[in-house]
């Protein structure tokens, strides 16, 4: 058998990090909050908190006594964690070569300061880093910079599809990119005269197309919500997301208080709706053209009392579809279990 060059590199990207295990945090790309939708109903939105829970777990087992007392719960963890797929390192690591290219050009333009620089919040024990940093020529003001690269049809949630930004209009953020740099804003630029608006950017690796919004967390009825408003290539209205800062550190608390006991968290999302949920959504108009039309053909079908029905619709949250600790909540059959 050959040897092969881009399987060598794939196990490459998938090589462990050697050096000395550092303290675990809690981290901002892994931000949760409860929201509440458009039909008044209550939801996750970002990470799963049990997902979190097993990260944050085996991280403070492996660094602390402390945590001993969860040998067996850490080791079941350990041997059900499925190990990153191979296409899903490189899309990683794309996603860091577009962020690596804006770092560059905020050099040769004159406007960079620095490029993932620490930010800790010591009272949540959350860490991450600010993507880039920039100084703003018109107003000689610092800025966030959160640079995020899409592709595909999905970019066009984002980026706007070409209808709605011919008509001066953009996408929406995707809800876990605007809690992780509402935090950095909240915490280190709110904090400093110096430092203006984030700025949220996106950039399709396929297309060359981009949009970018401006982020403030703005206090309103006690509470420090965050907003956006659309910047490039179109101005949009400012809107506020309706997430608040308060309500993604008390889930961090709550992941920690998790670790700290050992409960282990219920899911936030599910792999498969049941049938009250897959119907709401066909009630809506928010299963795709097929799915409607099976769910639809199915209902009926039962209704006029057929032996022989299609399969039912199978949806569910794309949070458990691609995570690594799926094995974890499911069977072989992806029938839910519990640890």
């Amino acid at each position: 058998m050959s040897w092969s060059f881009i399987e060598h590199i794939s196990g490459y990207l998938a090589r462990p990090r050697l050096g000395d295990q550092k303290s675990p945090t809690q981290w901002p790309s892994e931000a949760t909050t409860l929201m509440t939708n458009d039909y008044g109903e209550e939801v996750y939105i970002g990470k799963c908190q049990r997902a979190a829970f097993f990260r944050l777990l085996v991280d403070n087992y492996n660094f602390s006594e402390k945590y001993r007392m969860f040998a067996d719960l850490v080791l079941t963890i350990e041997e059900k964690a499925l190990p990153p797929d191979p296409y899903l390192l490189w899309l990683w690591k794309c996603g860091e070569l577009y962020e690596e290219y804006c770092v560059q050009l905020a050099k040769e333009s004159g406007v960079f300061v620095s490029a993932q620089t620490p930010v800790f919040i010591p009272e949540y024990n959350v860490s991450g880093k600010l993507d880039i940093v920039v100084i703003d020529p018109e107003t000689g003001k610092f800025r966030i910079v959160e640079v995020k690269s899409v592709y595909g049809f999905g970019a066009n949630v984002v980026l706007g599809s070409p209808a709605e930004r011919a008509k001066g209009l953009l996408g929406t953020p995707r809800e876990s990119n605007l809690m992780q740099i509402g935090l950095y804003q909240w915490w280190y630029a709110n904090k400093r005269d110096d430092f203006a608006e984030g700025l949220l950017t996106y950039g399709a690796r396929d297309t060359g197309r981009f949009a970018e919004y401006a982020i403030t967390v703005e206090e309103e009825n006690t509470k420090n919500f965050i907003f956006y408003q659309g910047i490039a290539p179109n101005t949009t209205r400012k809107v506020n997301s309706g997430i608040s800062i308060e309500n993604i550190l008390s889930n961090y608390e709550y992941v920690s208080k998790c670790v700290d006991s050992g409960e282990i968290p219920p899911r936030s999302f599910t792999h498969r709706f049941d049938e009250e949920t897959l119907q709401k959504l066909f009630d809506r108009g928010e299963l795709n053209k097929t799915d409607a039309e099976q769910f639809s053909k199915r209902k009926q079908q039962l209704a006029d009392g057929k032996a022989r029905v299609v399969k039912q619709v199978e949806r569910g949250n794309w949070q458990c579809r691609l995570c690594g600790y799926f094995d974890l909540c499911y069977d072989k059959d992806e029938n839910p279990t519990e640890l």
